[in-house]
Formats: C-alpha cells, sequence, structure tokens
C-alpha cells in the first residue's frame, strides 16, 4: 500500500500559471485545481486540503477573502496557505499574512521554490478526516445571485447621451490654494449619467461638491445612485461622510467594491466613520445604503460594470463601464506590473490583460502620476508616469485619454507642460486620439 499523499489545492485564475503549479506539485502530492478563489472555497470544503496554494487577484473572490475563510469559522482545520501573486508591495505581503496566509512567493518563482515551501509547510502537518462542519460563509456565484438584464447597449434611436464630469482630479491627498485653481484640489470623484442613470466613481472629497449639485438638481424628488470605489485608501474615500445625498431617507445608493482584505466593505465606510475619527456614524445617515461586494460584472441601471484587478498596494481595481453604445474604462492607481518586476514573461502577461481590458474604449481615464524622473524617486508606491499612461492609450486604441489623479505637487503651471508633453508622445505614434488631463468641472459627453 502505497504512502498517503497530502492533498493539495491549487487556485488561479490564469490556466497556464495554475496548471504549471500543479504540475509542480503533482508528483509529491495529491493536487486539484480551481480557476479562481469561489471554487476553491467550494472545492477545499470538499476535499479539506492540506495545503492551499492561491493567487490574490482573482474573479468571483480573492484571495484575501479565500485565506480569511479558510482560516476563519467553518473553514479548514489545519489548513497551511502559500500565497502566489506577481504583487511585490510589502503592504501585500503582510495583509496575506493578517488574513491567514503561511508563506508569500512572488511570481515568476522557480518550481524549487514552491516545492520548498510546500515541503517546509507540510512537514509538520497531520492527517485530518473528511469531516467537518458545513461553513456558514456559503456563497452563491453572481450568476445564481440574480437574473441579470442586459445594459442598454444599442447604438440605434433609443441610445441616450452619455455624460461625464470631474468633481475631484487629485490624488493623495487634497490640496486646494492658488496653485491648483484650474485642474482643481480635491481628491477622486467622477460622475458618470448613463442616460437617466447616475453612477459615481469614487468617493474623494469631490464627492462633497458634487453632493451639493445634486441636492440642487433634484430638489425633493427622491434620487437613486451607483458608487464605485476602486480601493479604499484615504484619498478615495474622504468626501464620503460629506455627500449630503447619503443622509436623506428618500434616497437610495448602492456602494460597490471588494470585499475588504480583513472585512468587509460596509465596514470600511463604518471603520472609517468610527467615533474617534467623525461625529456622525454610519448607522446615523438616514439614506438607503446597500453594499456590493462585486464578484462579477453587475448591472448598475442602465450600465454594465465589470472590473480587473491593478497593481497596487493593497486591494484596487479598476472598472469598464459599457452603456449605449459607448464604453468608458477608468484605471485607477496602477503601476505597471513590468516596470515594477522587470519584462519578465509573467509581468508582461499582467500588463497585456490590462491593455486588452480597456482596449476600444471610447474614453479611458487613467491615473497619471509621476513623470518619469519623480519615478525613478518613487518605484514601487503603486502608480504609472505620463509616458505609460500615454503609450497605454495608444496601444489600447481609444479615441481619449485623460490623465487624473494629478500628484499634489503638480501645480496649474506644470499640468499645462505635462499636457504638452503628452500631446507631443501621440503624433510620433501615428494616432488619432485626443489627450487632455482632468480638471474640476470639466464636462465631456460620449
Amino acid at each position: 500500500m502505497g504512502e498517503l499523499k497530502y492533498k493539495v489545492l491549487v487556485a488561479d485564475d490564469d490556466d497556464i500559471l495554475r496548471t504549471l503549479a500543479a504540475d509542480m506539485l503533482c508528483e509529491k502530492y495529491e493536487v486539484t485545481q480551481a480557476c479562481d478563489g469561489l471554487e476553491a472555497w467550494n472545492k477545499a470544503r470538499e476535499i479539506k486540503p492540506a495545503l492551499v496554494v492561491t493567487d490574490l487577484m482573482m474573479p468571483g473572490m480573492h484571495g484575501y477573502e479565500l485565506c480569511e475563510l479558510l482560516k476563519g469559522p467553518g473553514g479548514v482545520p489545519g489548513v497551511k496557505i502559500i500565497v502566489t501573486s506577481s504583487k511585490s508591495f510589502s503592504v501585500d505581503k503582510l495583509q496575506a499574512k493578517k488574513a491567514g496566509a503561511d508563506l508569500y512567493l512572488v511570481k515568476p518563482f522557480l518550481p524549487s521554490e514552491l516545492l520548498s515551501a510546500a515541503e517546509k509547510l507540510l512537514s509538520g502537518a497531520e492527517e485530518r478526516g473528511e469531516g467537518g462542519k458545513k461553513s456558514i460563509f456559503d456563497k452563491i456565484s453572481a450568476s445564481e445571485a440574480s437574473v441579470s438584464s442586459p445594459a442598454a447597449a444599442s447604438t440605434g434611436a433609443g441610445a441616450k447621451p452619455v455624460k461625464v464630469r470631474f468633481w475631484g482630479t487629485r490624488g493623495s491627498c487634497p490640496c486646494p490654494g492658488p496653485g491648483t485653481v484650474r485642474y482643481g484640489g480635491n481628491t477622486a470623484c467622477i460622475e458618470v449619467r448613463a442616460g437617466d442613470t447616475l453612477i459615481i466613481l469614487e468617493c474623494g472629497t469631490g464627492l462633497r461638491g458634487m453632493g451639493a449639485s445634486l441636492v440642487k438638481e433634484f430638489g425633493s424628488r427622491p434620487m437613486e445612485g451607483h458608487i464605485f470605489l476602486s480601493h479604499s485608501h484615504w484619498d478615495h474615500i474622504q468626501g464620503f461622510p460629506f455627500f449630503v445625498p447619503l443622509y436623506n431617507p428618500k434616497n437610495s445608493f448602492k456602494i460597490y467594491g471588494l470585499h475588504a482584505a480583513h472585512g468587509s466593505l460596509k465596514n470600511v465606510f463604518s471603520g472609517s466613520m468610527a467615533e474617534d475619527y467623525f461625529p456622525v456614524l454610519l448607522s446615523d445617515m438616514g439614506g438607503k445604503l446597500d453594499f456590493v461586494e462585486m464578484a462579477g460584472p453587475q448591472d448598475a441601471g442602465e450600465a454594465k460594470v465589470k472590473y480587473r484587478h491593478l497593481n497596487h498596494p493593497g486591494l484596487c481595481i479598476g472598472f469598464r463601464m459599457e452603456t449605449h453604445g459607448k464604453t468608458i474604462t477608468y484605471i485607477a492607481d496602477h503601476e505597471c506590473f513590468a516596470r515594477l518586476s522587470g519584462e519578465n514573461q509573467e509581468s508582461m502577461r499582467q500588463d497585456a490583460e490590462i491593455l486588452d481590458f480597456a482596449r476600444g474604449s471610447d474614453l479611458i481615464i487613467r491615473e497619471a502620476q509621476y513623470t518619469e524622473d519623480e519615478y525613478s524617486k518613487k518605484k514601487g508606491w503603486g502608480h504609472s508616469t505620463f509616458d505609460d499612461v500615454v503609450k497605454f492609450g495608444i496601444a489600447a486604441g481609444t479615441r481619449k485619454l485623460v490623465l487624473f489623479h494629478h500628484d499634489p505637487e503638480h501645480t496649474d503651471e506644470i499640468m499645462d507642460e505635462k499636457v504638452v508633453y503628452c500631446k507631443k508622445l501621440v503624433s510620433p505614434a501615428g494616432s488619432e486620439m485626443e489627450c487632455e488631463a482632468a480638471a474640476e468641472g470639466m464636462a465631456l459627453e460620449l
């Protein structure tokens, strides 16, 4: 009778990388594969693996949440977890550890590194039976959770106008003053009107002014809206408590984002409004708030919205919005993988996937915070350069590129210079792409 092999579960949405990892481990272990976090969670409860090897940036359920569920109540007793990711930020390593990961390997890694890590973790593991309690964290896939109605995408007579307005354009922190009058000093907030649907991208300090405008527009009429959050760093959430429409019992808003690395999306906002930080609690807001943790595409009124993981410390996602025959792609804080990790097969694949995510957009709004010189001093901070973003827009074939998330140190005069610089990059590439920088109050119609 042969030696009993430990069960190992490998979770990764990339078929090639998942298969390679499984092949590395299969000679010594009994390996099962899962193509995303949700499938991994379901299989883990079924097979009770001794070890889970998981990617971080997966659809359906990201790796942080998977780690928490595996190590939490109703999880797999004694399971060991290896996180494998292209993200080399120290913040992600720390968050993975807090979520329950035992080891963290940065892609690409050698087969010997994975085998050594698995052996290290399993050398003291104990055999487990197939029993166990059913988890209280059962999830339903996005396709089973609701019957989706397709977003309006007709380019015919029924198509409605798609309008975009910028309320906050700055990154990192607010910077009001005489040097930022034209491009603005408020942090990220964008309004999109998809026909009659109100969509808000980000909850930076620009959200306050937007709220005042909406109250004036709607008057006593009830208001419904959809708020999409790329990530929960301060500059992307500080305007939330000052968004007046949230206090009106007549109003309803859905807030979309990912399950946080260490708790629910709702807890992100309730935590930021705790007594030590703000005089009003989230529970005191009078409006109806529905927090939606995205596990796939969402129908937001007349728009269909998809998301894609980005390369920034912690969890961060970009959005692709399709509505009335128009496509808007918003790429929040993001550092090109090949810039950070070098031009290896894995980093170039990740960059290509993000490019494909944005390809063919009518409008791309993308974070462009640094000059090339600034990036050389701030590599690893999770941001892009002007050169990165212009090349990206050209390669994606977009009609219009808007530079966003301006550095607090970039005054109006500096931004004027950078816009001229970016436009000069477009013509030699043979592109007809329009390029400009977002300014507070700027309005576009697609």
